[in-house]
């Protein structure tokens, strides 16, 4: 993986420090609640993993399509299926067709993710967080 494709750590934590002195203390607070939302709503079971799916496909999923690509439970794919419409990062829609058809698809603030989430799977094919898995390096 050469530099071009993994940003430099020191040049993005720049520009969030210059992002972070524009906001004002109430603009900053609301981020600060915001992203710790996001982080919450990300850290159930599969939530991640969902809108990852979004963001590597086109055009909407049907709830087989999310159940069988990620080997998720019903019950959990729907609650999280659910949680992710209820904070606008999913649209659902349903057809009047026997038997029902059931889509979802990517909002633009999902969309908006989709960067982070190739930058955090990138990252992880280059850092090991806890040494426990034997992840290739560059140069190995």
């Amino acid at each position: 993986m050469s530099g071009d494709e993994f940003p430099d750590p020191e040049a993005i934590i720049e520009r969030g420090r210059r992002y972070r002195d524009r906001l004002d203390e109430y603009g900053e607070n609301q981020q600060k609640e915001t992203v710790a939302e996001l982080f919450t709503l990300l850290g159930r079971a599969y939530a991640l993993p969902v809108l990852h799916l979004f963001s590597m496909n086109e055009g909407p999923l049907r709830f087989s399509d999310i159940e069988e690509r990620l080997d998720v439970s019903p019950t959990t794919l729907s609650k999280r299926l659910s949680e992710l419409t209820e904070a606008g990062l999913l649209t659902r829609r349903s057809y009047d067709e026997i038997p029902p058809r059931v889509e979802y698809e990517p909002t633009d603030a999902a969309n908006g993710l989709a960067p982070v989430f190739i930058h955090l799977y990138e990252w992880a094919s280059v850092y090991d967080l806890y040494g426990e898995v034997d992840v290739p390096r560059e140069n190995d």
